[in-house]
């Protein structure tokens, strides 16, 4: 279990960088909006960070799961 967290927290946080910088290189090509057009614009920097904090908690979780298990190992019976 331990390791399918620290898998997908390190694969969570990998699709949130790539996506933001499709993204952001999608919109970059864009012209500006004339005066008077919709101005409406991906939330890109909310999905970084979403997918960034989302992947730190997976990795956290996963750590400290590695940790209760060396501390369960090492328990004295």
């Amino acid at each position: 279990m331990q390791w399918a967290l620290v898998l997908q927290g390190l694969l969570l946080i990998l699709i949130a960088i790539q996506g933001y910088s499709v993204d952001a290189g999608f919109l970059r090509s864009l012209p500006e909006p004339l005066p008077g057009q919709d101005t409406y614009r991906i939330p890109i920097y909310q999905r970084l960070v979403q997918g960034m904090t989302t992947g730190f908690i997976a990795l956290g979780l996963g750590g400290l799961l590695f940790y209760l298990r060396r501390l369960y190992l090492k328990r004295p019976e």
